[in-house]
């Protein structure tokens, strides 16, 4: 069995997208967590569409991530965990403008 050499060459982005999967998870826990207590007290018919934005920019941006080029092994899931990334970045912005938000709009 021998290897190949133009795998040698190639970048591998699997601990990265590990990384970004777990950075990810973190950054999601808390929009996560207020969305599911606002719908637990006033209902999900009222939340509807900040319960969609949770679960659907997650997966509108591994939709992208997937479509992302890089070479190497582990590229595609690299791009599902950038595009994941990305949007756990985004939903904490927009917890952040949902708290100022409320804070300022009382």
């Amino acid at each position: 069995m021998t290897a190949d050499s133009s795998d040698l060459d190639q970048h591998s982005y699997r601990p990265l997208a590990a990384i970004l999967l777990l950075l990810s998870a973190i950054l999601t826990v808390m929009p996560i967590r207020r969305v599911v207590i606002e719908v637990n007290e006033y209902g999900l018919r009222q939340l509807l569409v900040p319960a969609l934005i949770l679960v659907g920019l997650p997966a509108l941006g591994a939709l992208i991530g997937a479509f992302m080029r890089f070479e190497g092994r582990g590229s595609r899931f690299f791009g599902i965990a950038l595009g994941i990334f990305i949007s756990s970045v985004s939903l904490m912005a927009l917890l952040a403008y949902w708290f100022y938000y409320s804070v300022t709009h009382i």
